[in-house]
């Protein structure tokens, strides 16, 4: 919605200026073109609209400059606009990439503690499989710990979040299978 008190852009006032022009360029031609040559006077009336559209192409001349020159204007202010979109989307680029990264790290984390679960239950508690259990929840509880801090130091705090979870839950796992033992 269109604030009323917005100012006119320059292109609208080169605009209207111009058709201006023009509408005074066509009433001049239709009234000249009725007047009946069949006297003096109206022969020196038609002439004298005549004359006064001499004048008229100089006037549309500088109207059609000054529309090109706000449409210039208007070229610019597109310019300066889309100038720090571009950047913007090559830094949405980046973080996306980035981001895709930390996930394929979080979701390589998730795969593993999820093997290591199958192990445990499949172990029947064979002291062997608890002991390779144990050191592996250890390196995914570290790796989590990495994906922890990469993620926060990138700004990405839901990633960070999840990490830390996951290395808590398996912090918390190697504890239950050291109290078993």
């Amino acid at each position: 919605m269109a604030k009323a008190d917005k100012r006119v852009s320059d292109i609208v006032r080169a605009a209207e200026a111009l058709e201006e022009e023009i509408v005074r360029l066509e009433t001049i031609s239709k009234s000249a073109r009725k007047i009946r040559l069949s006297s003096g006077k109206n022969i020196a009336r038609a002439a004298a609209e005549l004359n006064e559209t001499l004048a008229l192409p100089e006037r549309l001349a500088q109207r059609l400059q000054e529309v090109a020159a706000a449409m210039t204007s208007m070229q610019e202010r597109q310019q300066a606009a889309l100038e720090p979109l571009t950047a913007f989307a090559v830094e949405i680029q980046r973080r996306t990439q980035l981001l895709g990264e930390h996930m394929k790290s979080f979701d390589a984390l998730g795969t593993a503690a999820g093997e290591v679960n199958g192990q445990l239950a499949a172990s029947g508690g064979d002291r062997a499989v608890v002991a390779r259990a144990e050191a592996r929840l250890q390196e995914i509880s570290e790796a989590a710990r990495a994906v922890f801090d990469a993620a926060r130091a990138d700004d990405f705090p839901e990633i960070a979040r999840e990490a830390d979870v996951l290395k808590q839950r398996m912090a918390a796992l190697r504890k239950r299978l050291n109290a078993t033992r």
